[in-house]
């Protein structure tokens, strides 16, 4: 199920989050395998990561945390899906903010056991196990829930063929001297358990009680 997809930085220069009708972008089939209706408002165009109804990609990563690995594939929960680096000075701070409160809302509503969220990130280099913890305790993770995974690539390779390729969100190292940035779009995925995605949130400040609304129509809807 993996999907590759090969794109240069500068080709996504036209995909910020722009609001508009999606009506005429969307297959026929789109909703074929979604559980949610379509989403009303969304970017123009075709886009490099994938979108409502489409099939999310497999890959599996290593949580350095549980010292185990993830397969995507094999999982059968409802998915909650980003990318980032843990030592961003900017984007990646507000989006994971998001993404941790999405884990305290599923917690509070009762549907944490049926949710996994997946935060991966492309810069192998310095997310070690230890910074990955230092990040969990900053945004007060709870990793004992059994339901947040950090996953890294184990090299700057595996992280341009997982996140760049398959989860078409490109990124790009920037040298500063003796230390570099990354240079990147954000992206959240909501995937239902069969893994298709219902729901591509595009913007480094997602609403984390818009993703366990809809996170939570996907499960009820599955009963």
């Amino acid at each position: 199920m993996h999907r590759r997809r090969a794109l240069s930085l500068g080709a996504t220069a036209g995909l910020t989050a722009t609001a508009g009708c999606l009506t005429g972008l969307l297959d026929d089939d789109s909703a074929e395998h979604a559980v949610l209706e379509p989403p009303e408002e969304g970017v123009h165009g075709d886009t490099s990561y994938p979108t409502y109804g489409e099939p999310f990609p497999a890959f599996e990563l290593e949580d350095p945390i549980a010292e185990t690995s993830v397969d995507v594939d094999a999982l059968d929960d409802a998915l909650v899906v980003t990318a980032f680096f843990a030592s961003c000075p900017a984007e990646c701070i507000p989006l994971m903010n998001s993404i941790s409160r999405v884990q305290s809302i599923a917690t509070d509503r009762g549907f944490e056991d049926e949710t996994r969220i997946l935060a991966v990130t492309f810069d192998p280099e310095r997310d070690t196990a230890d910074a990955l913890r230092e990040h969990a305790d900053m945004l007060d993770i709870d990793y004992e829930a059994d339901n947040w995974h950090y996953l890294r690539p184990e090299d700057d390779e595996t992280a341009t063929a997982v996140v760049y390729e398959d989860l078409g969100i490109p990124f790009e190292r920037e040298e500063l001297g003796d230390e570099y940035d990354f240079i990147h779009i954000t992206v959240t995925f909501l995937v239902n358990p069969d893994g298709y995605v219902e729901r591509a949130y595009r913007g480094e400040d997602p609403d984390p009680g818009q993703i366990a609304d809809d996170l939570e129509g996907v499960l009820d809807g599955l009963e």
